[in-house]
């Protein structure tokens, strides 16, 4: 195995660990507020002039519809509301409510106090060398990413048929 290929079997795996890290530190959170990950996720994914379903889907890697069913619970329980946008009356803003913006708000510290708590464990030099790398990932990615083509949802309707075939049926 390659030094690169060992540097990136290392990087997955301490990705994952990171991962369980965050996830286990917001644990606590969003299981006293009596959420499920995905709604806590969802909540603290809203800005707060607000975001469309399709913006919010994209942001957080999810399909529309299954981020519609979680964005309805959380309205019902009164983290978020629906608006009209005022530019553009066809679109829809997720916001978070007064009771949304307080977990959001409450959430965030306290993870940024957990982070800020690893983080003075670090020495300087491994903080700015973590954080340039990962921001040259990021700035990687962007330029390795391209949209993916896909069919339309109507392609299999516009498939040409045989004539012959559809006269025999």
């Amino acid at each position: 195995m390659s030094s690169l290929d060992q540097e990136t079997s290392r990087f997955i795996a301490t990705w994952m660990q990171v991962r369980q890290i965050i996830q286990a530190a917001n644990f606590n959170r969003f299981q006293q507020a009596g959420l499920s990950a995905t709604q806590f996720m969802t909540l603290n994914a809203i800005p707060e002039e607000g975001i469309t379903l399709s913006e919010l889907a994209r942001k957080l890697n999810l399909s529309p519809s299954t981020l519609n069913e979680t964005v309805n619970s959380l309205e019902e329980r009164g983290y978020l509301r629906r608006t009209r946008n005022a530019s553009d009356r066809r679109k829809v803003n997720i916001c978070a409510t007064a009771r949304g913006q307080s977990m959001q708000n409450s959430a965030s510290q306290d993870f940024r106090n957990f982070m800020s708590g690893l983080f003075a464990q670090m020495s300087k030099a491994r903080r700015e060398g973590l954080l340039a790398g990962l921001e040259e990932m990021v700035r990687l990615s962007e330029k390795e990413s391209r949209p993916v083509k896909r069919a339309p949802p109507d392609a299999a309707a516009r498939v040409p048929r045989n004539s012959r075939l559809s006269q025999k049926r």
